[in-house]
């Protein structure tokens, strides 16, 4: 028998839900693990109760040992909700990984299908990875960003390793795959629709009321910050950012006309893009910092806030890099490909915007170690790369050298076709992509297929 697990992961869950309905009917065993008491219940009302395994805060065992070192301060540090928490996190971790392990292993179960996004995902990804004898993957279904309706099975949590990659998983690539162009993805004009949402008397209203109701609040929820004032403090904060983000003022495109620029576009944070994916550069004013340093005389650093990410960042941040030399803040409502095809080279720690500069050609760094990277032009960077150039041109002209023994835009399309599936992965719970029951279908096939040529 086939035996598969997916992880619960909030509105994602029921995504999940409908996949492993059609899996289910193909005679595969379903199992799942869950966070909460309500999504145990949820979930028991259509699986039986012995494939769920709820590790919701009650499983906390002061005296439970661990099954191996899997960095605990490293995931806490890294989750937006257990850093602010740590009173009980390191517990928490600790002793949910012997029911993980032993789940997994009464189970037989070969794969468990996940986000990588909270520290207990990462964990249960780490004990299937380190504990061979399980003979278990954790993957992760990610959207492979552009084309659009494509995903494939990561297995690691830096969103570079795809699972099997030496191995043609989709038989129809050759039918299917073309070349590969920039464009902007999908998931941009949903964030853009939900920021109108979110800046509307409305959205705030449903905020402010959300705050003194505590609606959706589980308690039981290691991904929920248990104390009231904690999280009423962030989102005044929050709050706070957005209202001073309109004393930034930032500048139109016609400022950087005729100059040298290295652009960076900031990222959402919290945020696993960077928090997770981005590891140890998760410090974006940090980086920003180091770039700046590396600056030719007469080039200028152009950052560029993300418009989902206004409230993230604190009105000091912008005024201190505006203090620094040849800087430059744009507005986030500039199309990003016409900064790309203006600049001298483009940093992200992991962002698409890195990925469509390499396609249009133009130098690109990530901090992260993320799938593009295998594509020309677009280049994993460290600080110690930063030690070694004399200036950015420099590191410029040194990484590019590296594009001999990358794939071309042909040969990173026909790479991406073979090793991914047509379907959604990635959408937010109210798309209408994502709600069509044709493009369900069609994902469910995809997970099917791929169990099938893996399992």
């Amino acid at each position: 028998m086939k035996n598969i697990c997916f992880v619960s992961n909030f509105y994602k869950t029921y995504f999940f839900e409908e996949i492993a309905n059609g899996l289910r009917e193909s005679g595969i065993n379903i199992y799942w693990i869950c966070f909460s008491e309500k999504m145990y219940q949820h979930l028991s009302s259509d699986f039986k109760n012995d494939s769920i395994l709820l590790l919701n805060k009650s499983v906390i065992n002061k005296s439970a040992k661990p099954i191996d070192d899997f960095k605990l301060n490293e995931l806490i540090y890294g989750d937006r909700f257990l850093r602010y928490q740590q009173d009980w996190a390191f517990d928490y971790l600790t002793s949910i990984q012997s029911p993980v392990y032993e789940f997994i292993k009464k189970n037989d179960i070969r794969f468990v299908f996940g986000e990588i996004t909270h520290s207990y995902e990462i964990l249960i990804s780490r004990i299937a990875k380190r504990k061979k004898g399980l003979n278990c993957d954790y993957l992760h279904p990610q959207s492979v960003r552009i084309p659009h309706k494509r995903f494939f099975f990561l297995d690691d949590e830096f969103q570079y390793g795809i699972y099997k990659d030496n191995a043609i998983q989709n038989n129809n690539w050759e039918k299917e795959w073309k070349p590969i162009k920039a464009q902007k993805p999908r998931r941009v004009k949903q964030v853009d629709k939900e920021v109108e949402k979110e800046i509307s008397i409305g959205g705030k209203l449903s905020r402010v009321k959300r705050l003194f109701t505590k609606e959706n609040i589980e308690y039981d929820h290691p991904s929920v910050i248990a104390k009231d004032w904690i999280r009423s403090k962030h989102a005044v904060k929050e709050e706070l950012n957005k209202l001073n983000y309109k004393r930034v003022k930032p500048s139109d495109i016609s400022d950087i006309e005729g100059k040298k620029f290295v652009l960076y576009t900031l990222h959402m944070q919290p945020e696993a893009s960077v928090d997770v994916v981005g590891a140890y550069y998760n410090d974006q004013f940090e980086i920003i910092n180091r770039i700046w340093r590396m600056l030719p005389p007469d080039w200028y650093l152009v950052i560029k806030e993300h418009s989902n990410a206004i409230g993230n960042r604190t009105l000091d941040f912008f005024k201190e890099f505006s203090k620094l030399r040849n800087t430059i803040i744009l507005d986030e409502k500039i199309n990003s490909h016409l900064l790309i095809e203006k600049a001298q080279c483009i940093f992200s720690i992991s962002g698409t915007v890195a990925y469509e500069a390499a396609l249009k050609k133009v130098p690109a760094f990530t901090f992260g170690d993320i799938f593009f990277n295998r594509l020309q032009h677009c280049h994993k960077v460290t600080y110690e790369d930063f030690r070694k150039s004399d200036n950015l041109a420099q590191l410029i002209k040194k990484k590019e050298k590296a594009n001999a023994h990358k794939m071309t835009i042909e040969e990173f399309s026909k790479f991406i076709y073979k090793v991914s599936y047509r379907g959604i992965v990635d959408a937010p719970i109210d798309s209408e992509d994502w709600l069509d029951p044709a493009v369900i279908k069609e994902t469910m096939i995809s997970f099917n297929t791929f169990i099938d040529h893996f399992y």
